[in-house]
């Protein structure tokens, strides 16, 4: 977006956006600069004779966002939103300008207050038709389609002025909204996209959200960002959000639901006209568990103490080990396992966590040395030895910890996995966890999943202290086993993770897939509690169409992918399942090891010399192909890592692939290697994600994913009647053609590209 006006009128944003999740509401607030000076396109010649120090000549620079603040208060189902936020004019000359922020229906203002130079302002409230005709009037005389998102909306105005040259300018603003509860899911949402507005990053960014229920709250969430939730009780939870110098993209979302049932099922949908649905259910168990409800568990901890641990590894794994051992239950049985050239167990039964057996074993693990090989076989052999047989009401988990490869008795990876997986007749759920680089990450891998467990790495720059204390903390209390998840009449597909996890206090499962059926259907969760087989029934409503939480369609397509390149992993090469994996990739606006993308023609120097570029990892490789430069294009490339069981680049392609099957939320730090976020030489960002579409830049235009670029267009003059009309129509529209003047997009079974005016 261009902020300077051709002809004396820019408009800085401010990115204010306070919102409703069910209805999403979108709200933004922004100030119209009126008649900034006009200044002459040269430094001006000094008159005759000339002056000493003649003043330099600058440009009008855009206001920019200072700090922005928020905080929410939630009350069963009524919302209070406050926002603080202070904006900065870089210029020498004070300005006028007109404050606009828009208001969905839901919204009822409470109060507004702006102070400039101590003074408290007023301002208006325009119906829907008075502030279309603002928005379209700015939009059409700056030549600027950036703010069409907002067309349809009411609209509060207030005069600013003065706004002083190198001062701020600070809004208060309050207002209150009633949340939209379905099936006792509640959702909050306060849009953050700034990057369209803001000319610099935001100095300070303070989002915090406070939920109170008098109904138990099973769960509360965030799917956008990495936000902190800190519980306090059943009926209360905090969330919040805090940065500097930060440009956020995305909305933020909070969601949380109420029941009165022992276990909490919600799930949420999204669906376009014509097209198979997504969802998304979370499995949640209550908040306040009693220990008598928590299921006793036999554990096994298998240390690998060979030569390479010496040294800080060996340190951390002995403060992990004895974090665990202080952690156990009364009611559990334990046992610890060293290994190196031979197995030592710390006894040779399992035995009861009683408070002298964990204080023996303390003592043991601080006499641990770090010497021999790594005879990986035989350790897991002796655990699952150590399994209870035919005992149903408790749960055998292996720890497994290692920093290297196998060198001392059978060393070969698809033996091993044999002995492993006929040994495991009780279900025992392993959990790898490999140090450093040296792993053989297609080993752990495989012991993980074919073993109902998952798999970490620690690389040798993180605290495996913190790491496998916080992975212990999640699974040390099992609540439920062995679940299941059924869906009655709504015809579900492509179901991810495909066996689910055990659920354990203070945890919850998230399940994504597709689904073709509608209306209210019957769900049943099933899992097993000690030796009885528990049922619970539900009831969720599949819509034939929901535009609402349109970052589903992204969440799925990363299990799914996350899925699709473990099965290439652990299975080998498959032709169906690469394609696969790069329509998806395309589609959705993932990086994977088989998508590089085609760069355009002002970065073909960089590409051509190899230079990264930001927004690049490692997974993906930047490249031109002179044949069809500068269009943006996907080709099938294998990654240079993609066939390594060891190494760096074999790690990270292994958690990558774990943070994808269990992508929860579209954050900005844990899944900016996932996203698509290509900024090229220029700092111009190349691909825009847009709730459920992506587009990548062509030229000058936007190009929605889905276009194959042989149908036919419908063409619009940017900026005409028959442009505002057809958004008039549908409003859904404005996101995609904020853009920028030219865009084409995939809308309803039509096309529609717009183009200059």
């Amino acid at each position: 977006m261009k902020l300077i006006a051709p002809r004396g009128l820019a408009c800085v944003a401010l990115f204010v956006a306070l919102t409703a999740p069910a209805p999403v509401l979108r709200a933004d607030g922004f100030i119209v600069v009126e008649h900034p000076p006009i200044l002459p396109p040269h430094p001006p010649q000094p008159p005759h004779p000339p002056r000493p120090h003649p003043p330099p000549w600058r440009p009008f620079m855009p206001l920019e966002v200072a700090r922005h603040f928020v905080d929410a208060e939630v009350t069963d189902t009524v919302a209070i939103t406050r926002i603080d936020q202070t904006f900065y004019n870089p210029n020498p000359q004070q300005l006028e300008g007109t404050y606009i922020f828009p208001l969905p229906d839901e919204v009822a203002v409470e109060r507004f207050t702006m102070w400039v130079d101590g003074k408290e302002l007023a301002g208006e409230v325009l119906d829907a038709d008075k502030a279309r005709q603002v928005y379209e009037s700015i939009v059409s005389r700056m030549r600027d389609p950036a703010l069409l998102e907002y067309v349809g909306q009411r609209m509060f105005k207030a005069r600013v002025f003065p706004i002083p040259g190198h001062g701020e300018v600070r809004i208060k603003l309050a207002y209150s909204q009633t949340l939209r509860a379905d099936a006792g899911l509640v959702g909050y949402a306060y849009p953050l996209n700034t990057e369209k507005f803001s000319a610099r990053p935001l100095r300070e960014l303070s989002v915090r959200v406070r939920v109170r229920s008098r109904i138990p709250m099973r769960s509360v969430f965030c799917p956008s960002h990495e936000a902190s939730i800190d519980r306090r009780g059943e009926g209360e939870a905090v969330v919040g959000l805090e940065g500097r110098d930060i440009l956020p993209d995305r909305d933020f979302l909070v969601y949380y639901q109420v029941t009165d049932e022992e276990f909490g099922l919600s799930v949420l949908t999204h669906r376009e006209a014509g097209e198979d649905g997504y969802f998304m259910a979370r499995i949640s168990p209550p908040w306040r568990i009693d220990e008598s409800d928590v299921l006793p568990k036999d554990i096994c901890f298998v240390f690998d103490t060979s030569g390479s641990m010496a040294g800080r590894k060996i340190e951390q794994a002995r403060a992990a080990l004895k974090f665990c051992l202080a952690n156990l239950a009364e009611r559990d049985r334990f046992n610890v396992l060293t290994f190196s050239t031979e197995v030592r167990p710390f006894r040779d039964e399992l035995m009861g966590a009683t408070r002298e057996a964990r204080e023996d074993a303390v003592r043991m693990v601080e006499r641990l040395e770090a010497t021999g090989g790594t005879n990986i076989n035989e350790a897991l052999l002796a655990a699952m030895k150590m399994a209870p047989r035919g005992e149903r009401e408790r749960r055998y988990l292996i720890i497994f910890l290692t920093d290297g490869q196998p060198t001392v008795g059978q060393t070969d990876i698809a033996a091993i996995l044999r002995n492993t997986a006929g040994a495991n007749a009780e279900k025992v759920r392993l959990f790898a966890f490999g140090l450093g680089n040296d792993v053989n990450t297609r080993l752990l891998d495989k012991l993980a999943e074919e073993n109902h467990g998952v798999r970490e790495y620690v690389s040798e720059q993180e605290d495996l202290e913190v790491k496998l204390s916080n992975f212990y903390a999640k699974v040390a209390s099992p609540v439920l086993n062995d679940l299941e998840l059924a869906f009655e009449g709504a015809r579900v597909s492509d179901v991810y993770p495909k066996r689910l996890p055990d659920l354990f206090k203070g945890g919850e499962v998230v399940v994504l897939g597709r689904y073709g059926g509608e209306g209210r259907e019957p769900v049943t969760l099933s899992g097993w509690q000690g030796e009885r087989k528990k049922s619970f029934e539900y009831e969720a409503n599949f819509a034939t169409r929901d535009v609402e939480n349109d970052f589903l369609p992204q969440l799925w397509a990363m299990r799914k992918v996350g899925y699709l390149l473990d099965e290439l992993r652990l299975h080998g090469e498959n032709k169906e399942l690469k394609e696969e994996i790069i329509r998806l990739g395309k589609r959705y606006g993932i990086v994977t090891p088989y998508t590089s993308y085609l760069i355009a023609e002002e970065a073909r120097e960089y590409a051509l010399r190899g230079v990264p570029l930001e927004g690049a990892t490692q997974a993906v490789n930047v490249v031109l192909d002179a044949r069809t430069a500068p269009q943006l294009r996907f080709t099938a490339q294998s990654g240079a890592d993609w066939d390594e069981v060891t190494g760096e680049g074999s790690v990270a392609q292994s958690k990558m692939n774990q943070q994808l099957q269990g992508a929860m939320s579209l954050t900005a730090g844990a899944f900016d290697e996932i996203r698509l976020n290509y900024v090229d030489a220029a700092g111009q960002q190349r691909v825009n994600q847009i709730g459920a579409q992506t587009f990548y830049q062509d030229g000058r235009r936007w190009v929605d994913s889905r276009y194959d670029g042989k149908a036919e267009t419908n063409k619009l003059k940017t900026f005409s009647k028959e442009y505002f009309d057809l958004l008039a129509r549908h409003p859904r529209l404005n996101r995609f053609f904020a853009q920028g003047p030219r865009v084409v997009v995939v809308f309803e079974g039509k096309v529609y590209e717009t183009v200059d005016g």
